[in-house]
């Protein structure tokens, strides 16, 4: 079984991913919460990981924004979405724990669909069994990381690849492969890439099966919600293309009351894999081509 982490704010009586892992039977010795040092409401947390029985970690908020680059000046509350996943990977470390998948706090469900067509609500044993087939295959092509596609990926039509590259709310990492966190931008799947640029990795989602359901975040309570509010959300749309002017262009969501947002060209993004006669999906398997990074290797040991 999979390692949950879950990052965390102000939702200690409202931890609905920690309530759903209960239902669905998940090994409670496998999920953390992580929330920061300056939360002025980490004792109510203590008590509510008593209760359910998960781990409970407590970051350094300094350290955290001390590794961090918001591009633009930083928000009144200097918190990010990126901070707390940074700060992961020194735990799993600390803990010999090589792989883990990150949730956000507010997942209530996920739907199975097959060619993006709603078919049911997806059971506990399915989502169990995904976490640990996705895994699995992790460890074969030794891929860092991975993530699982949400409700809202299927808006506008179904992409018909049985994998693509966005990677967001539900993330899966090895920590063989990852060394370096995200850097300065609000939007997950983006900055993702902008973590994975470490050794060439392979990275993607699932274009079917489980879904995430997901849920209304920008203006819920807790989370990242006064982050939102300070920033008029233009800390996602704006950000990213600052960082990646060529593969990223803010825009204006008509069916979304014309708030701006970014639009992503996922093939200025990242590199790409040519296919060849063998199974290449395994970065390393041309010894030539291995180590690459666009790190100094004498900083692979941070975060």
């Amino acid at each position: 079984m999979i390692d949950v982490f879950i990052p965390s704010y102000h939702r200690a009586d409202n931890l609905k991913t920690v309530r759903y892992l209960e239902k669905i039977d998940y090994d409670m010795q496998h999920v953390y919460v992580f929330v920061d040092d300056e939360a002025d409401d980490r004792e109510r947390y203590k008590a509510v990981a008593k209760q359910y029985g998960f781990h409970l970690v407590v970051f350094d908020m300094t350290e955290a924004r001390k590794r961090f680059d918001y591009v633009h000046r930083a928000s009144v509350s200097r918190r990010s979405a990126g901070q707390a996943r940074n700060m992961f990977q020194d735990y799993a470390k600390k803990k010999g724990i090589e792989q883990y998948v990150v949730m956000d706090d507010d997942t209530k469900d996920f739907q199975f669909r097959v060619k993006g067509v709603w078919v049911h609500n997806a059971s506990g044993e399915t989502v169990k069994k995904t976490f640990d087939m996705v895994a699995a295959m992790m460890r074969r092509y030794r891929i860092g990381l991975f993530g699982v596609s949400q409700t809202g990926d299927f808006y506008g039509g179904m992409y018909l690849a049985m994998m693509r590259r966005k990677v967001m709310n539900v993330t899966f990492y090895d920590t063989r492969f990852i060394y370096r966190g995200e850097r300065g931008v609000q939007d997950n799947d983006t900055s993702q890439f902008a973590g994975v640029l470490n050794e060439g990795l392979f990275t993607g989602s699932l274009a079917d099966g489980i879904t995430l359901q997901q849920t209304i975040s920008a203006t819920a309570k807790g989370g990242l919600t006064d982050l939102y509010n300070e920033c008029n959300l233009y800390n996602k749309a704006m950000v990213t293309p600052i960082q990646y002017p060529s593969a990223i262009r803010a825009e204006r969501q008509v069916m979304n009351g014309n708030r701006i947002h970014h639009r992503i060209d996922y093939k200025y993004l990242a590199p790409k894999l040519m296919k060849g006669e063998r199974n290449n999906i395994a970065w390393d398997t041309y010894p030539e081509d291995y180590p690459f990074t666009n790190e100094p290797k004498r900083d692979k040991g941070i975060v």
